[in-house]
This record gives C-alpha cells, sequence and structure tokens, in this order.
C-alpha cells in the first residue's frame, strides 16, 4: 500500500481492513481507492477510461472524455469543477438518470449548497481528498425512502486536468442497479438556494 493511501486512511480517521491482497477503507459509508473492489460495470467502465488515459500528468484531460464513446454512462454521469478560496464543488452537468432519482437538476448548483446541515455522506471531503490525492474514490451509499426502507447506490469519482497538470475537474458516475423512483420514494435533496 502506497504512502499516499497510508495518509488519506490517517486523515480521515479510517480503518483498513484486510481481505486477502485487497485494503478496503471502513468509514461510516463504506469508501475505497482500490479498483479492485469496484461491483459495478458503471463505475467500472469509469475506471478503465481514467486508467487507460492517464498519460505523463498521472491524470487524463477533461478532453481526453469522449461522450459518444460512453453514451452508456451518460445519464448516470457528473461532471463537476473545484472552485477555489474556498474550496467548492460546482456541478457542470447532471445526468438524466441522476436527476430521476433525486428528483432535481442541479447543473450549476454548488455542493456545500446542496447538502444541508445532516449531510450523511462527507462529499466534500471526499472530493478535496480526491484533488489533493489525485487518485479515484469509490464507494456504497444507502439513503433511507420516504416508506421506511433503504435503497443503496455505488459511484465513482475521477480527477481530471483540463489542460496543465491541476486538477480540475471530476467525472463522475452512480449505479443506481435498475432502481426506479417509484418503486421507493427517495427522500428528496434539499432544494436550498
Amino acid at each position: 500500500m502506497s504512502i499516499a493511501i497510508h495518509r488519506f486512511v490517517l486523515k480521515h480517521r479510517l480503518s483498513i481492513v484486510h481481505i486477502g491482497s485487497f485494503h478496503r477503507l471502513e468509514a461510516e459509508v463504506p469508501s475505497w481507492i482500490d479498483p479492485k473492489l469496484i461491483q459495478s460495470e458503471l463505475v467500472s467502465r469509469l475506471h478503465s477510461w481514467w486508467a487507460s488515459n492517464c498519460g505523463q500528468s498521472g491524470i487524463p484531460d477533461r478532453q481526453d472524455f469522449d461522450p459518444i464513446r460512453h453514451k452508456d454512462l451518460l445519464p448516470s454521469l457528473m461532471i463537476s469543477e473545484a472552485v477555489h478560496d474556498p474550496f467548492r464543488i460546482r456541478y457542470r452537468l447532471v445526468g438524466t438518470r441522476v436527476v430521476a432519482v433525486t428528483g432535481f437538476d442541479f447543473t450549476g448548483r454548488f455542493l456545500d449548497e446542496l447538502l444541508g446541515e445532516n449531510a450523511s455522506e462527507p462529499w466534500m471531503e471526499h472530493y478535496a481528498s480526491i484533488y489533493r490525492m489525485r487518485v479515484p474514490l469509490f464507494g456504497r451509499v444507502t439513503e433511507a425512502t420516504i416508506s421506511g426502507s433503504t435503497f443503496s447506490y455505488d459511484f465513482g469519482i475521477v480527477p481530471v486536468r483540463h489542460g496543465g497538470d491541476e486538477v480540475k475537474q471530476f467525472i463522475s458516475v452512480e449505479d443506481y442497479f435498475g432502481f426506479q423512483l417509484i418503486s421507493a420514494g427517495l427522500r428528496p435533496w434539499p432544494q436550498q438556494s
């Protein structure tokens, strides 16, 4: 395991679970940086693109992501950008499947404005870590539904350049595994202004 991974684990007070040659980070909501633990085909395809396009800078350039070649990912895809002073995430593109499941289109919105005070997943911390470490992050989120049951989905977030060597944007995908909003009634995100 690399020094960067150990620093990430210590910084976020996570524990490492050793499963044979695999290492999984344990937090309240499971997230990991080891691509061998990916279970979602959509997340796996995004990571494969990322890994095969890293080049000398260690991360791909956003212009190398051709939406035509990844049509199957587009409904579940989000593209966001890092904004500084303070560090924030603004969504530039939100796929139609993401809009259908969350209940609204948050294109152009800032992540910290959407989360509210009781966010169950540390999304801002995830993006900040990906930005600093220049590595993808994967995970599984379980959300409560109006009916009192739960629904889980997998996610993958990969950092990308936009010219130069600095991380400027993120491409992420959420795999809802066939979940239909009407089947369970996902609790809506707060739509703060």
